[in-house]
């Protein structure tokens, strides 16, 4: 049985983010520091001794910091080449189900290196992007793999601190509305889980003069409408949008967003995090605009949405910060 998205819940209790909205509720974080980020990755394997490591390590630097730790780790395991399989990068293909069982072992990993600190957690977004094969048939597959791997880790108990989602690098300028829509459609048939959107809004109207009533396009023939939809508008889909470039024109677009969700759809997005890329920037290059360190790049969001009294209620929510880099 499908379960309803965590969103939906009041007060708002998230494994990780419970506490804090339980007891701050009307918290608005203008004035706040950026949290701590964590590391997200371009994956190029998925060998499970390898993610095993990855998710011990993670584990044992939350077990050695003081307090209990939350946080977003996204595995972004490449584009689906078909609807059964991923493309990694630059490896052969993998298939969906060795990707569950890399990330059953990176869960495990981290489970046991925390060691004696039971509260500390982890969300973890299994990732694909829309390129590729876009298919209905590959976003229930993909579905299917998450709900999977949160079933071996509730039966082992990982999950007593590891949650698991689904997560899509959603860009205008990789597919069409209509492919990556039905992908989302597919992924949210039978999901259980939340699905991340963690991509970009192209060529979106970024200029803060924005009512919130117009559908504005963006490239490739998306609009606003349509960038809402696979963030926020279908059942289990979350925002946590990259904020890679210097200028803030990348945060503006999701306040633009963000205002047309609240005023046009009488519905109020909530970020899951900020993504930046300031590891991918120094292991491959990037363009010299858009390597937003994480702390510019989650104050960028946080001021983009307090600028309008509207938007500027997302932030009464716990935002977090991830950067990507290769592995």
């Amino acid at each position: 049985m499908k379960k309803l998205g965590l969103r939906h819940y009041t007060p708002k209790i998230f494994l990780w983010f419970g506490l804090i909205a339980l007891f701050f509720p009307a918290m608005n974080i203008e004035a706040a520091s950026p949290p701590p980020s964590s590391s997200s990755y371009y994956m190029d394997t998925i060998d499970t001794v390898t993610l095993y490591e990855m998710g011990y390590q993670k584990g044992r630097a939350d077990f050695s910091k003081a307090g209990t730790q939350q946080s977003i780790v996204i595995l972004d395991f490449g584009g689906q080449p078909s609807p059964t399989t991923v493309s990694l990068r630059g490896m052969p293909d993998a298939t969906l189900d060795q990707v569950k069982n890399a990330v059953q072992a990176y869960s495990r990993g981290y489970w046991k290196g925390t060691g004696s600190d039971n509260y500390s957690t982890v969300q973890v977004i299994v990732g694909t992007n829309n390129s590729y094969t876009v298919t209905n048939e590959g976003g229930r597959n993909f579905a299917n793999m998450v709900d999977a791997i949160n079933a071996h880790n509730t039966a082992n108990s990982y999950s007593d601190q590891v949650e698991v989602d689904g997560g899509n690098d959603m860009e205008p300028g990789y597919d069409d509305t209509v492919s990556t829509r039905d992908w989302v459609k597919g992924y949210d048939a039978v999901n259980s889980y939340s699905l991340y959107n963690y991509g970009s809004a192209d060529g979106c109207y970024h200029t803060n003069t924005n009512t919130g009533t117009t559908n504005y396009s963006c490239n490739n023939g998306w609009t606003y409408n349509d960038i809402y939809y696979i963030s926020w508008g279908a059942s289990p889909s979350w925002p946590l949008p990259q904020v890679y470039d210097n200028s803030g024109d990348m945060a503006e677009q999701w306040q633009n967003i963000n205002k047309y969700s609240a005023v046009s759809q009488n519905n109020q997005m909530k970020f899951g995090a900020s993504l930046t890329q300031a590891g991918a920037c120094q292991d491959v290059g990037c363009h010299w605009e858009l390597d937003n360190t994480p702390s510019q790049g989650w104050t960028q969001l946080i001021n983009e949405l307090n600028s309008d009294a509207i938007t500027a209620e997302s932030t009464k929510f716990p935002i977090l910060s991830t950067d990507i880099q290769w592995h």
